[in-house]
């Protein structure tokens, strides 16, 4: 069962959070703070938490520096932003704080339940406006996945359907689509076919694999 704290001074927003969460993770436990010094005293006194959803306007303390002592303080525990502020600067300056997450208030709620979803399962999330856009040849010859995006891309190559790589792994296939869409912008593609073959071209599948033949 996960364990997640909310971060939000607004009651109503802060609410809807929680039912979203609750229906997202089965069974969690959702628990909230309505400032940022409030939850900074929770998580000293229980860092059993699996997730943290922060809001970076609220008043008291500075949500930014409450962000980069909780990084510091919890360092396994990942930390959400989710904020009215879209600006890139913004955005890149929480990441580089330690976030593992960034989702403007502004997202659809199907956006935020795939962001939760990659972040829990230990990616990363962006707004996708800071992905840099398609090219014809990928960003870099490194792999530019995590750990749980290549697993899935082997499936990709390996023609198996998202109901078989969500059965493998032990996720949802809701999951393995978030990371599926992760993995077309990281690669530069749009879908499972020009993946797959991304993928072989640099390396991060077995080379025996074939392209899975239907889109996603």
């Amino acid at each position: 069962m996960k364990k997640i704290l909310i971060i939000e001074d607004h009651p109503i927003y802060r609410d809807g959070l929680a039912v979203l969460v609750a229906q997202l993770f089965a069974e969690a436990q959702v628990e909230q703070a309505g400032d940022a010094a409030m939850a900074l005293e929770q998580l000293a006194q229980d860092d059993t938490f699996d997730l943290v959803l922060l809001d970076l306007k609220m008043p008291g303390l500075d949500a930014s520096t409450a962000l980069a002592v909780l990084c510091r303080r919890h360092p396994a525990v990942p930390v959400v932003v989710v904020s009215a502020d879209d600006d890139a600067a913004t955005i890149r300056a929480c990441m580089d704080a330690g976030a593992s997450g960034y989702i403007p208030k502004s997202a659809r709620r199907e956006i935020l339940s795939a962001a939760l979803a990659i972040v829990a399962d230990g990616g990363f999330y962006l707004p996708p406006a800071l992905h840099p856009a398609p090219a014809t040849a990928p960003r870099t010859t490194a792999s530019p996945l995590t750990v749980r995006e290549r697993e899935v891309l082997q499936g990709v190559c390996a023609c198996e359907p998202n109901k078989t790589i969500a059965r493998r792994l032990g996720i949802s296939e809701a999951t393995v689509r978030a990371h599926l869409g992760a993995v077309f912008r990281a690669l530069g593609v749009t879908n499972r076919t020009q993946a797959a073959l991304s993928a072989q071209r640099l390396g991060l599948c077995d080379a025996t694999s074939g392209p899975s033949h239907s889109d996603a």
